[in-house]
């Protein structure tokens, strides 16, 4: 009887028992991990506002040329109004005039032209000011179609960045406690993927897939998730 290739398939029996059980505990190591959200806010106030207005005419369907001569009366207005109001001319900026039809009811009846300004700064408080004395405004011949506040966040990189470590520090935390009851505890991260943020009123609950930035608001909280995995032993 030749009992070599009984001794071949032996060894291999051994060498593949070895890798299956390699295998086995590796994949047990693999599966030694734990997944976790954590959260990480903060509520900031921003530090520069937005003063956006419309200035707008109607004209008849035959005198178009007068919706811009209008405008521009206007527009020096207001220019000077800003001025006067120690707003300097690199924080001031003028879009061009839009124009589109009225229509009434046998057609086209005239024409509305508007004009945008908006005005930019870091202090708030001044711009405020300018914004809510409607004496002034008044007493400057200015009528706005319309005019909106918006606040904004100048260093939001460096504030999205400080606010993902809180969101990994939080994630590492519940990892720990979660870790603990079992009688593990956690070696390190494994990986870690960021939600979208959500810039918001502070007390909000609304959350968008897509991220939020909610600019009428001047305080607002910044909030966002992390989802981590961590290797435990």
């Amino acid at each position: 009887m030749n009992s070599k290739p009984a001794f071949i398939l032996a060894v291999g029996l051994i060498i593949s028992s070895i890798l299956f059980g390699m295998f086995v505990v590796a994949a047990k190591q693999q599966d030694k991990s734990i997944r976790v959200v954590g959260l990480g806010t903060k509520n900031v106030v921003s530090d520069t506002a937005k003063w956006t207005i419309t200035l707008g005419q109607n004209t008849g369907i035959n005198n178009q040329q007068d919706g811009y001569r209008l405008l521009q009366k206007d527009l020096k207005k207001l220019v000077n109004f800003l001025k006067n109001n120690a707003v300097e001319d690199k924080d001031i900026i003028i879009e061009p005039v839009n124009s589109y039809p009225n229509y009434g009811t046998n057609g086209i009846s005239g024409y509305v032209f508007t004009q945008r300004v908006s005005v930019r700064v870091n202090d708030i408080s001044k711009l405020e000011n300018i914004a809510l004395n409607t004496d002034a405004i008044s007493d400057a011949g200015l009528v706005f179609q319309n005019s909106t506040m918006e606040y904004f966040i100048s260093n939001l990189s460096e504030l999205k960045s400080e606010i993902l470590a809180i969101a990994t520090k939080d994630a590492k935390l519940r990892a720990e406690e979660i870790a603990k009851s079992s009688g593990n505890k956690v070696e390190g991260l494994i990986s870690a993927r960021s939600g979208v943020f959500q810039i918001r009123q502070p007390l909000s609950t609304e959350v968008s897939d897509y991220g939020i930035y909610d600019t009428f608001s001047k305080e607002k909280e910044v909030a966002v998730t992390v989802t981590a995995v961590f290797k435990l032993r």
